[in-house]
């Protein structure tokens, strides 16, 4: 046999071995049913930090982890736990990282659960929303916001859900203010007790969305919580 002959037989046997291998092992991500398998709450790491209104998101993953009997605990970038929402696996995440450079702890706990993009849902504050407004979505634009501009550039897909918490934004003689400086004081400052019971109310239905979302799908979720949303 020649060489050639014997290299052609070599590489064939290769295929068909990669072939068989490939199913009996299948691959380790999951197929996308619609209902998260990871849910991130955005924020900023500290003590300093934990009650400002650019924190809202790590209230809601704080909450879970309280409802579910466990609290998270640091991995490296993230703190984490897993939880069991309605008989499915589900990780809760908060990344150690400042909101602006949050997209590389995210995106590396994409990677280790072996999961698709679209089985991540993230929660974050919103200025265009009035305070404790509770929107979910299966995907969107970063929309101005930093963490998520990040977020969706190290996972490299915008094709995620997301759940946004309403904080507004500051008022001048009426008009909503957008000057960088006065929005940063705005978003790391704590709410009013007003608007915080707003907020705490809003964590309380983001929890509750996420949960319907783990059991029956973002969809379902949203055909609930968008609708019944009626805060003003």
């Amino acid at each position: 046999m020649s060489l050639k002959s014997r290299f052609t037989g070599f590489r064939d046997a290769r295929k068909r071995a990669s072939v068989e291998d490939s199913e009996e092992h299948p691959s380790s991500e999951p197929a996308f049913d619609g209902r998260p398998l990871l849910v991130v709450g955005l924020g900023n790491p500290g003590s300093e930090y934990g009650n400002t209104r650019h924190n809202v998101g790590v209230w809601v993953i704080n909450l879970l982890a309280k409802r579910h009997g466990s609290s998270l605990a640091r991995h490296g970038k993230v703190d984490r736990t897993t939880v069991t929402i309605g008989g499915r696996e589900v990780t809760l995440a908060r990344p150690r990282a400042f909101m602006n450079v949050c997209g590389p702890p995210v995106a590396a706990e994409v990677r280790r659960l072996h999961v698709p993009p679209e089985a991540l849902l993230v929660v974050y504050d919103d200025l265009d929303l009035p305070v404790g407004r509770l929107r979910l979505r299966q995907t969107g634009s970063a929309g101005g916001n930093n963490g998520m501009k990040s977020l969706i550039g190290s996972v490299g897909s915008k094709d995620f859900a997301r759940a946004r918490i309403g904080i507004d934004r500051p008022y001048e003689d009426g008009k909503g203010v957008r000057d960088p400086d006065s929005i940063a004081n705005w978003v790391l400052s704590a709410p009013t007790p007003d608007h915080r019971a707003l907020l705490d109310d809003a964590v309380t239905r983001a929890a509750d969305a996420i949960e319907l979302a783990v059991h029956d799908g973002i969809e379902a979720a949203m055909g609930v919580y968008n609708r019944a949303d009626t805060t003003p």
